[in-house]
């Protein structure tokens, strides 16, 4: 971190300001409420919103106040994605809610994306989810071990699975799954030991929310996350020798393990086992049903711009077809509702947030005010995966804290990144300019 003369008063931890600025507590605000989605209002807007239309307003007072231009990452397939919503909507007549919450999301994700600019408010940034996700994690684990329905979100819809204030036990491993990626990336606390505590609660809440795609992706993108460490410290021959082990392992494992048994054994075992392991079969029956469905619906319509946002319920329900449920995930939903200008969409976002967790999670890529903050850039590529991964399992673009984690991303590469000529050599970091006090949070 760059030694900076600070007046008294102003310690620092970790290079956050220890004073409160408006700014800092809109984003403290709005990081801390993100699980409070229940109880939800018209549109499934929540507490949650009050948080983020605040900092949406503290950045706008926060960048004019500097005269700073505003960037506007993934504006481009934001901007397709919702020509192709608005093109599905017109044809099937509706889709305007949808259309409006994606511009939401995108709002918030700017908003996040040029506080960035700023290590001290990234800092809070990081802090504040960090932290914030360990305690409602650990708000989880009391309410289940309390057995207090209101606070662990189990109801008898979802068996033993818990889901806090989400409605929605894949929506709360989701958010748990992202926090814990951005607590390692920010080596926060700066306690190893204490770290480790915090990572321990948040599993255990990973785990007791009983998703099964929560658990595939945070297996999934943890060995990604030790796979860009390699490569970032200059071990790409362990890396890539390590990831054919991998999927040797993963090949036999798929070859030899009964499956069905496994499922079969915990539908008898305990409450968590049977309602995540042991309905894997008829969830993944479901989804296959449900995506056979979805496509054939699409193509008997003979529409190249989809059944519109959020239509394959009302569509599949007018076919009278034998399943009938909202699209299971990102990819489906993307092509069947807004067909292939918004299956383009989603792949230039993909691309868009690939690259950008690339360019961050290189060895010596970020500037020293920035790599203090957060000393683990690759993971949150890792993090990325795990969204990814997600995306198979449920639809997760209308995640809140997943538009945080893009804008967290964007930040980073946008304002943090050394000169091209010092990553080109490798040459030691040159020490970036002290802030003027207005850029200090």
């Amino acid at each position: 971190m760059t030694a900076q003369t600070l007046p008294a008063g102003r310690a620092t931890l970790a290079g956050v300001p220890s004073r409160r600025t408006a700014t800092q507590v809109g984003i403290v605000v709005a990081i801390g409420v993100l699980p409070l989605l229940r109880p939800a209002g018209p549109g499934n807007t929540g507490l949650v919103d009050v948080g983020l239309v605040l900092v949406m307003l503290v950045a706008s007072l926060w960048l004019s106040g500097h005269g700073h231009v505003v960037r506007l990452p993934y504006a481009l397939p934001v901007t397709l994605g919702l020509i192709a919503g608005a093109l599905g909507g017109l044809a099937a007549g509706g889709g305007l809610l949808a259309l409006t919450q994606d511009m939401f999301l995108f709002g918030w994700a700017v908003a996040i994306a040029n506080l960035g600019r700023s290590p001290q408010l990234l800092g809070t940034l990081l802090r504040a989810w960090a932290l914030s996700v360990t305690g409602w994690a650990a708000l989880l684990l009391v309410g289940v071990v309390g057995h207090l329905s209101w606070l662990s979100g189990q109801s008898g819809l979802d068996g033993s699975r818990a889901s806090l204030t989400f409605g929605d036990p894949n929506l709360a491993a989701n958010y748990f799954l992202c926090g814990l990626f951005v607590l390692r990336a920010a080596r926060v606390p700066r306690r190893p030991g204490l770290r480790v505590l915090c990572c321990a609660v948040i599993v255990t809440g990973i785990v007791l929310t009983g998703s099964n795609g929560g658990l595939s992706a945070l297996l999934i993108a943890s060995v990604a996350g030790l796979l860009f460490r390699l490569v970032r410290t200059g071990r790409a021959a362990a890396a890539a020798v390590l990831a054919c082990v991998l999927v040797l392992l993963g090949a036999v494992a798929v070859s030899t393990v009964d499956l069905a048994s496994v499922a079969e054994r915990a539908r008898q075992s305990a409450p968590l086992l049977r309602d995540s392991i042991g309905r894997e079969a008829e969830s993944g029956s479901s989804r296959q049903t449900l995506v056979r469905e979805s496509f054939s619906l699409w193509l008997q319509h003979d529409s190249p711009v989809g059944l519109g946002p959020g239509g394959t319920k009302a569509a599949l329900l007018a076919d009278q077809v034998p399943y009938v449920k909202e699209a299971h995930d990102d990819y489906v939903a993307a092509v069947v509702e807004r067909g292939l200008l918004g299956g383009a969409a989603l792949i230039a976002l993909i691309v868009l947030v690939v690259v950008r967790s690339w360019r961050i999670g290189r060895r010596h890529a970020l500037l020293p005010d920035f790599a203090a903050v957060i000393p683990r850039p690759e993971l949150l590529g890792a993090a990325a995966a795990a969204v990814l991964i997600s995306g198979l399992f449920y639809e997760v673009l209308h995640f809140r804290h997943v538009w945080a984690l893009f804008g967290l991303i964007a930040a980073v590469e946008l304002w943090g990144r050394r000169p091209a000529a010092e990553r080109e050599t490798g040459a030691a970091p040159v020490t970036a300019p002290a802030l003027p006090p207005g850029e200090r949070g």
